[in-house]
């Protein structure tokens, strides 16, 4: 299970190794990560521009981990209740 990305962190990251990608792969985009590592952070510009978006980034990250966590618990749910229907044609033939 993914744990919550903190605010904190992710400005720590991009202050210190933003021009490397660092924030963007604790993110979870580790694509972006590669740009900014081969850019420098997209010539710098993205760097910046991430120092005034990145309470937005956060959320959006953490939003998208919930949404997965979410669906796996429906998942989870929808196989119990497929569990339990066939226990209980198991225990009506008998």
């Amino acid at each position: 299970m993914a744990a919550q990305k903190s605010t904190l962190v992710a400005y720590i990251l991009c202050f210190f190794l933003g021009l490397l990608g660092a924030h963007k792969l604790y993110l979870r985009r580790p694509f972006l990560a590669l740009l900014y590592l081969f850019t420098a952070g997209l010539f710098v510009v993205g760097w910046i521009i991430d120092l005034f978006t990145l309470r937005e980034q956060v959320d959006i990250c953490n939003d998208n981990i919930y949404d997965e966590h979410e669906s796996e618990l429906f998942d989870r749910i929808d196989d119990l209740e497929d569990e339990f229907e066939a226990l209980h044609q198991k225990l009506r033939k008998q």
